[in-house]
């Protein structure tokens, strides 16, 4: 871009930064570009590198409903984790070692496969697979038991020698690996085994020892990962069996060269997790076009037994035995190192000053830094090189970098260029942290040709010199301080835009407009609630006024009605006022207006007081009335209905404790001052002549209170005897679970 002031370029465009590469970095959907993320242990972090690799996994399931269970192989039973209060309890009604029904010996990997609500449990010192019902915990089949001889190990298909471990795909097919005779077993959601997914793997011969297994499965593909101890790598396999190649680097494996004691594994949309029992880590590896390693989880250093994902942001590890698994946050972690680098940068077919590269970023948080390289040239030829296998990646001589003691981290996201005009110019940025923090860039703002400040000086001070590439540096120091000054006033207007001010501004805006924003608010309603607060102070005081505030602040539809607008009285019509003669010109049609909307009985009312006040002889009572003047005539015929209205809110607008109090304060403050008003709750009970006019105030409620004798209960009131509900739709209408026969 070309203004005359300054001339510059963004370099991100469309949040896709088309000339630049990337290591170690990842995209964010913004468009900025960040550190990639690792899983964060919650909590303190964990070294337990004493302990011993587990003999075997462990199996972690998550139930629909948010309970964990995990298997604990020493104690041959498997415990819940409630989601409500965390509390930990064997599950009931299975566990306990021996070979009869429901009983364990050594369970290991556990699954809750996705067409049904089981748990399927690797009974491996039993060899079976046992399915209990979770609503029940029953019991309710086997597989690959043989009951003639229960706990004998077989090779036939569909039986078992030492299972460790399941997965499952969206289809309900269960993958299991068969430990104890080196394969893995597909099942149909039936139980019946699939033999041909077996063959299939073994014609291709890469698979030795299978150890630990996880699927991801969608509508457009299913992916089996195998681990395998021996070869230290993951297989990727399709659901028939086949070998499925990554299309960037056309392996079938991954984790080779960071994988020692591989155990427990597990994959998300973009992930794939694997715990290393040499290392006692988790390694991220990436999944999709080349599974490249990304880094190891921040905070865990212990052994791994099983792996499962809570929730799309929170990991589970099970290190063995009866401890309940430890949960990680998937991106809160985030790699120590990444980089990014340009092609060549040219403006011009003609050579360029080359002036300032600047980085718009978030705050730098303690323990990230970011550092920016810049070189330039005449020739595209001459890039400087880019090691991102290195620590510095920037090594290359030809990048100009900070010149700091000992080459010490240096936070440098505003650079001078300067130097000679060329034709091209490479830019590089590195990215660091301490795992717990990330730089975080959305945008880069190359300047060149620049105006500086010292074509404000003398001539004598121009002249080329030395010294002029210092004094022009020197210059910059300035102007990049006055820059962000000016820039700021020239931005001033914007803060005064409820549309586009900045949202940690939103409080200081509504404040000068006297508006209160509720935290709990999204930025969309905080902006248009400012926006139309001059429209709602044109109103204030009003009955729509009114009824907005309780709907913007209070989160309440309320009725609103002035008693004064409905009150009239009863009287005889006027007489014509004709001149009576007949005659064309003054003939005058009678006049009814006055009382002709005066309905005996429907829109009239007992007079409370004489229009004139207090009439000797007549509406005078000794101490009871009071004289008054002509221009108050009248006023008695309102004094019991004027000032004052009421407000009608329906009880199911009421959702917590606070919201009432918040709606008394706000009639409070919106209402006249010299106004009184009654607020009535409605409740949910139809009542006729008061609350039964349907679609406009006739409510209908749910089931009726239970009569309690000797309790002061009204039968008018509250008039169903008690005894088990009967069945509603929605609420306990599952047939066989929760269906209950009024």
């Amino acid at each position: 871009m070309k203004d005359g002031k300054h001339n510059f370029r963004f370099l991100n465009a469309d949040g896709r930064w088309p000339v630049f590469k990337w290591d170690g970095l990842e995209l964010n959907d913004d468009g900025s570009l960040q550190l990639q993320t690792v899983p964060l242990l919650d909590g303190a972090e964990l070294f337990d590198d004493d302990d011993q690799a587990p003999d075997g996994p462990a199996g972690i399931a998550v139930s629909r409903d948010g309970a964990i269970y995990f298997s604990d192989p020493v104690g041959h039973r498997v415990l819940r984790i409630d989601p409500c209060d965390g509390a930990i309890d064997p599950v009931r009604c299975m566990g306990g070692k021996g070979k009869r029904p429901a009983q364990f010996n050594t369970p290991r990997g556990l699954l809750i496969p996705a067409n049904r609500d089981s748990l399927f449990v690797a009974d491996s010192g039993n060899h079976r697979i046992q399915v209990f019902d979770l609503s029940s915990c029953q019991l309710v089949d086997i597989w690959g038991d043989n009951s003639s001889e229960p706990g004998v190990p077989s090779d036939e298909p569909g039986r078992f020698n030492t299972p460790w471990t399941l997965a499952g795909d969206r289809l309900g097919n269960v993958y299991v690996v068969d430990y104890g005779n080196k394969r893995v077993q597909k099942f149909n959601r039936a139980g019946e085994v699939i033999p041909s997914f077996w063959e299939t793997v073994s014609q291709s011969g890469v698979m030795t020892k299978p150890v630990d297994i996880a699927v991801y499965s969608t509508d457009q593909e299913t992916r089996v990962y195998v681990i395998d101890a021996d070869q230290h790598t993951v297989f990727i396999f399709d659901e028939a069996g086949n070998l499925v190649r990554t299309p960037e680097n056309n392996n079938a494996s991954f984790g080779t060269d960071m994988l020692i004691k591989p155990m427990g594994i597990v994959a998300s949309d973009n992930a794939v997790y694997a715990g290393d029992n040499e290392r006692h880590a988790i390694l991220k590896f990436k999944r999709g076009k080349s599974y490249k390693f990304i880094g190891e989880a921040i905070g865990y250093h212990a052994p791994v037994a099983a792996l499962a994902l809570l929730d799309e942001e929170t990991l589970l590890v099970h290190s063995g035995g009866n401890l309940a698994p430890r949960r990680l946050s998937v991106r809160k972690g985030y790699r120590t190192k990444g980089a990014m680098w340009s092609s060549a940068i040219s403006v011009s077919d003609v050579k360029t000053t080359w002036h300032r590269v600047e980085v718009e970023m978030r705050r730098l948080s303690a323990g990230a830094h970011l550092r920016l390289f810049v070189f330039t040239s005449d020739d595209e030829a001459d890039a400087p090189a880019v090691d991102p296998t290195k620590d510095n990646p920037f090594a290359d001589l030809k990048w100009r970098r900070p010149v700091t003691p000992a080459d010490r981290v240096a936070d440098l996201f505003d650079l001078f260029v300067g130097g000679e005009p060329s034709r091209f110019v490479w830019i590089g940025a590195l990215f660091s942290g301490d795992g717990r923090s990330t730089p975080v860039i959305s945008q880069i703002r190359l300047e060149f040709d620049h105006t500086s400040y010292l074509n404000h000086l003398p001539a004598i001070y121009r002249t080329d010199s030395q010294c002029a590439d210092f004094l022009l540096r020197f210059l910059s120091l300035f102007e990049a301080l006055f820059s962000d000054v000016e820039d700021e006033i020239e931005d001033l207007s914007l803060l005064f835009d409820p549309v586009s001010v900045p949202k940690d501004i939103l409080p200081w805006l509504a404040g000068w407009l006297a508006v209160e924003l509720d935290e709990n608010w999204d930025e969309e309603k905080q902006r248009r609630t400012i926006a139309q607060a001059f429209e709602l102070y044109g109103r204030r005081g009003t009955v729509e006024g009114l009824r907005d505030a309780l709907r913007i602040f209070g989160g309440v539809n309320a009725i609103i009605e002035e008693p004064i607008v409905n009150a009239a009285w009863w009287s005889l019509p006027a007489q014509p006022s004709g001149c009576g003669c007949g005659c064309h010109n003054h003939s005058k049609e009678p006049s009814w207006e006055a009382t002709e909307n005066s309905i005996l009985g429907v829109t009239t009312m007992l007079l409370p007081a004489s229009a004139q006040g207090a009439v000797l002889g007549a509406s005078a009572t000794l101490d009871q009335s009071h004289l008054i003047t002509n221009e108050e005539f009248g006023d008695p015929l309102f004094s019991d209905v004027a000032h004052q209205f009421s407000i009608q809110i329906y009880r199911t607008q009421l959702h917590c404790a606070e919201t009432l109090p918040r709606v008394k304060a706000i009639i409070e403050r919106e209402k006249p001052a010299h106004t009184d008003y009654h607020l009535c709750v409605i409740e949910p009970r139809m009542r006729v002549g008061y609350q039964a006019r349907v679609g406009h105030d006739a409510v209908v409620g749910g089931p009726a209170s239970e009569v309690m004798l000797h309790e002061g209960m009204m039968l008018d009131q509250q008039s169903s005897l008690g005894g088990e509900l009967t069945g509603r739709v929605g609420e306990q209408s599952r047939i066989g679970i929760g269906t209950r026969v009024g």
